[in-house]
């Protein structure tokens, strides 16, 4: 005789339809969190390199900006989007729309140095920090 988990076959329907449960009525569309861009964050002596999943993304639709120590990364994902007139969703389970990710880091950043690439829906930051300036004597009047 089979033992049935009460527990599993309770939660089970309403963990496989959780993702919907987030889902705007309107737009049809995911509600995205922060933690909607995986990213992997490695500190060298002169850089941080930073790692960021966006798979779906096209490369014309994601912006990189700097300000002092924080970094932003946006994009539009269009996954599955625009199906066919004789094409229904049965289940969609992907992001579709805006993310956004927003890290400070512990030095600020030199946006003239820094460098992104974009390749198989992995980008890639080099993230320069900025020199420290040297000290400069000022006369007082």
């Amino acid at each position: 005789m089979a033992e049935i988990n009460f527990a599993e076959s309770l939660f089970k329907p309403w963990l496989r339809d959780f993702p919907r449960l987030w889902m705007s009525p309107l737009s049809g569309s995911f509600s995205a969190s922060s933690d909607a861009v995986k990213v992997d964050v490695r500190e060298q002596p002169e850089m941080f390199l930073l790692e960021a999943e966006l798979s779906g993304v096209k490369k014309d639709s994601l912006k990189v900006s700097i300000d002092g120590s924080r970094v932003t990364i946006a994009a539009e994902i269009r996954n599955g989007a625009g199906l066919p007139k004789d094409e229904r969703l049965i289940r969609g389970e992907r992001h579709v729309g805006h993310v956004e990710r927003t890290l400070d880091l512990e030095a600020m950043l030199d946006p003239s140095r820094s460098t992104a690439h974009y390749e198989d829906g992995l980008l890639t930051l080099l993230l320069y920090k900025q020199c420290a300036s040297e000290a400069t004597q000022i006369t007082v009047n």
